[in-house]
């Protein structure tokens, strides 16, 4: 079993907490992984041009070609996306935008697959997760876990987040801001609570994965079970 961990943050490793925290999920696991971080990255969003439905394969060519066939051939995936104006942010999004060519003609490249989701953020880390929960049910891959979390703004680094009263730290502590320095500056690697969770969500998704009664077709059937609901009550009105 192989688990692809991707980290969303534009941010390069030396103050990504989202990068930490998928390294912790997936160095719980138990399985074989392997973690890419999106910085640097050139990934734009889906067009919509159709290329990809006789084949499965999007035809856009920037650094998603290289990932695509990590994609497929994983077995599970750790998703990380950040908190940028209450929602994913914009190479997460247009990342998962793009597993737009997997869905064509009823192809199940993806589908029965097992995640883990990962949301962080200054303030709010939430809102990132409904977008990647549904986009993994949109590809048929249950999600089994979801980790949230508080990491360092980017008011943290800009160098007017002690008197910016439009930045985090001063909404969060009014003028009384506690001075920025490498011990107050939120670190995800020191949130007890955060990295826990982290580990028991690396765990259930090893286990899930070794569990005998897992299977890829048993969670289509109850992905598949799941949309027959949502679809029904949606008729109701």
């Amino acid at each position: 079993m192989k688990i692809l961990g991707i980290s969303g943050s534009p941010r390069p490793e030396s103050r990504s907490g989202s990068i930490k925290v998928v390294q912790k999920v997936l160095e719980n696991t138990g399985c074989e992984y392997e973690l890419i971080s999106l910085h640097g990255k050139n990934i734009g969003g889906c067009i919509g041009c159709m290329a990809c439905v006789d084949d499965n394969i999007c035809k856009v060519n920037d650094d998603m070609k290289t990932l695509r066939d990590k994609i497929v051939e994983a077995d599970a995936y750790v998703l990380s996306g950040v908190n940028y104006f209450d929602t994913l942010n914009a190479v997460m999004h247009c990342f998962m935008e793009r597993w737009y060519q997997f869905r064509h003609r009823e192809a199940d490249i993806l589908w029965g697959k097992l995640a883990v989701t990962v949301s962080l953020g200054g303030f709010n880390p939430a809102p990132p997760t409904e977008v990647l929960n549904h986009i993994c049910f949109a590809n048929m891959i249950k999600v089994v876990d979801n980790v949230q979390g508080i990491g360092a703004a980017g008011c943290h680094y800009c160098g007017y987040g002690e008197t910016c009263k439009v930045g985090i730290p001063y909404l969060l502590q009014g003028p009384d801001v506690v001075p920025i320095n490498e011990d107050t500056i939120p670190d995800v690697t020191k949130d007890e609570e955060l990295m826990l969770a982290a580990e028991q969500a690396g765990k259930k998704l090893g286990d899930m994965l070794r569990s005998p009664d897992y299977s890829r077709e048993k969670t289509v059937q109850e992905l598949m079970k799941m949309m027959e609901a949502m679809k029904a009550e949606m008729l109701r009105y």
